[in-house]
C-alpha cells in the first residue's frame, strides 16, 4: 500500500506547477459555487476577524483562500518528491535566506510557520539555510511515513508532538540550530491557553512562549508566498516581536504576529480551519451545529 501511494505521490510531483495550481483552482471554484463547510467557516472567520473590510472584498478572499488551500495541498508531492533541481530554484530567495541567519540567534532559533501560502515550502527553505528540528503531528497508515520522507528531504529533523519531541526542540535550541513550529493550531487540551486574536479567544499554544523563556532562543516567521500562474513562490522573513517569553503575556504576543502575517497575504491563509472551536466557559459556539 505504501509503495502504491509513493508511486502515485511521486507522478503528481512531477507535473508541472502551473498545471497543479490550475486544478487546484478549478476545484476551487466549485467549492465556492456549492455549499459546503469549508466555505461556510471562511466566510464566518472573515466577518469575524476582517470586520472592517466591505462584504464584497470579504467573500472575495474567502473565495480566493479555498484555491489556495487545494493549491496548498497539491502541490506538496511537488515539494516533497518533485524534482529536486525544481525544488532548488523554487527555494533560490538570497534575501530571504540572508534574512533568517541574520535574525538567527546564539541560543537557538524559533521558526514559526502558519498556515498560510506554501507552509509545505516554507519548512523546506528553512532546511536549506540550516539545520532545523520541525515538529509535526503524526498521521494514520501509510501516509505518515511518506510526510516524514518528504518534510525530511533536504535534511530537516521531524520529531512528533509528545514529550520526546519537545525534548528534542530543546536539544536544537541549546545547540544553536534552528526548531520549526505551526503557530496557528488549536492544541491540545491542557496544552494551551485562551489569547486574543483579532480580537477573539482563541486556544492558544504554550509551546512557544515555554521555549523562548527556557532557552533565550530568538522567535521569528517564515512563510512562503506563493505567486500568480505557477511562477514560483516568495519567502518572508520577520522577528516576532517583544512579550513571546513572558508567561503572561506570551500567548497574546504570538496571536498578535500571527494577525501581522495574515493581513499580508489574507486570501492566500487556511481561512476554512476551525481555528475557534475551543470556546472559554460561558461563551457560545463560533461554528452552529449541522
Amino acid at each position: 500500500m505504501r509503495s502504491l501511494l509513493r508511486g502515485f505521490l511521486v507522478a503528481l510531483g512531477y507535473l508541472p506547477l502551473v498545471v497543479v495550481h490550475g486544478l487546484a483552482s478549478m476545484i476551487g471554484g466549485l467549492l465556492w459555487v456549492l455549499p459546503n463547510s469549508r466555505k461556510r467557516v471562511a466566510l464566518r472567520h472573515l466577518d469575524l476577524c476582517l470586520p472592517e473590510l466591505p462584504q464584497a472584498e470579504r467573500r472575495d478572499i474567502a473565495r480566493r483562500s479555498l484555491g489556495h488551500f487545494l493549491k496548498a495541498v497539491l502541490e506538496s508531492p511537488a515539494i516533497w518528491f518533485g524534482p529536486e533541481r525544481r525544488l532548488r530554484r523554487w527555494l533560490h530567495d538570497p534575501v530571504a535566506a540572508a534574512r533568517l541567519r541574520e535574525l538567527a540567534g546564539e541560543n537557538g532559533t524559533i521558526v514559526l510557520c502558519p498556515h498560510i501560502g506554501s507552509w509545505e515550502l516554507a519548512g523546506m527553505f528553512c532546511a536549506s539555510v540550516g539545520r532545523i528540528t520541525s515538529l509535526y503531528k503524526p498521521q494514520k497508515g501509510a501516509i505518515d511515513a511518506l510526510i516524514v520522507e518528504g518534510r525530511s528531504r533536504l535534511g530537516a529533523n521531524l520529531v512528533p508532538t509528545s514529550g520526546a519531541g519537545v525534548k528534542a526542540l530543546l536539544q536544537a535550541l541549546h545547540a544553536g540550530e534552528m526548531i520549526g513550529v505551526l503557530p496557528d493550531q488549536d492544541p491540545p487540551r491542557g496544552s494551551g491557553v485562551f489569547a486574543p486574536l483579532f480580537g477573539i479567544p482563541a486556544h492558544t499554544t504554550e509551546l512557544v512562549s515555554k521555549l523562548a523563556a527556557r532557552t533565550h532562543a530568538s522567535v521569528c516567521f517564515c512563510y512562503a508566498e506563493r505567486l500568480n500562474w505557477g511562477r514560483g513562490f516568495r519567502f518572508h522573513v520577520k522577528p516576532l516581536g517583544g512579550g513571546i517569553a513572558d508567561m503572561a503575556e506570551g500567548a497574546a504576543a504570538l496571536n498578535r504576529g500571527i494577525e501581522s502575517v495574515l493581513t499580508h497575504l489574507p486570501e492566500q491563509y487556511w481561512w476554512s480551519y476551525k481555528r475557534f472551536r475551543r470556546r472559554p466557559d460561558g461563551e457560545r459556539r463560533i461554528y452552529p451545529r449541522r
